[in-house]
């Protein structure tokens, strides 16, 4: 399975002073997990927001596939800068929990149990439903979504709302997957000793930062 990044989450904060008052662009990653083999499946992981769709069918064409060559498409939370664009992928199986209206609820284990080297994990806490995805292969990715945000997390400037304790124990959960890299929802990809320096600050998150 190889892990592609076809977007990078942006959020491009809108400041009035030191205050962060809204943003002026958002759209969550879009992760492509290319099948190599034929036990595996072509999966997106994310679908971005609103005013992409352009850009993903181009990014799609670079790897040597279409919309309609995807077999699932997973979704960490609802949130229109992550979900959005789903129409996409006409022939694609939604995989998003509950909360999502055209998923296909007979699916076990959110219908991957059998596609080797990928599982969804819980992780709430930016949401009470969110849900991270692990890869695991020559290397480990986590793909959070927004239970990992690593500007805030290595700032300790969460805008005003400290993180809950379900957002830290998922923060905690995604780094016991043990992975060579993160793909968050929003930001470059963490690895190396940038991992290693988020690692140490979510060990150290508490409810009360500021």
């Amino acid at each position: 399975m190889k892990v592609i990044l076809l977007k990078q989450g942006i959020h491009e904060d809108k400041m009035d002073g030191n205050k962060v008052v809204g943003c002026t662009e958002i759209c969550g990653a879009i992760i492509l997990l290319k099948s190599e083999t034929p036990e595996e499946e072509n999966i997106i992981v994310d679908t971005g927001n609103l005013g992409y769709a352009d850009e993903i069918v181009e990014k799609l064409k670079e790897n040597g596939l279409a919309p309609d060559e995807i077999k699932y498409v997973l979704f960490t939370h609802r949130h229109q800068d992550h979900s959005s664009n789903d129409y996409l992928f006409k022939n694609a199986v939604r995989v998003g929990g509950p909360w999502f209206w055209n998923t296909d609820k007979s699916l076990d284990n959110n219908g991957l149990k059998a596609v080797p080297g990928v599982e969804i994990i819980e992780t709430p806490g930016h949401v009470s439903e969110h849900r991270a995805v692990v890869v695991k292969g020559d290397k480990t990715y986590v793909i959070a979504g927004d239970a990992i945000h690593p500007k805030y997390i290595l700032d300790g400037n969460y805008e005003g709302m400290p993180p809950n304790q379900d957002y830290i124990d998922s923060a905690k959960k995604i780094f016991a997957q043990n992975p060579d890299a993160i793909i968050p929802g929003h930001g470059p990809i963490v690895e190396g000793e940038k991992l290693e320096e988020l690692r140490k600050a979510v060990e150290n998150m508490t409810v009360e930062v500021k």
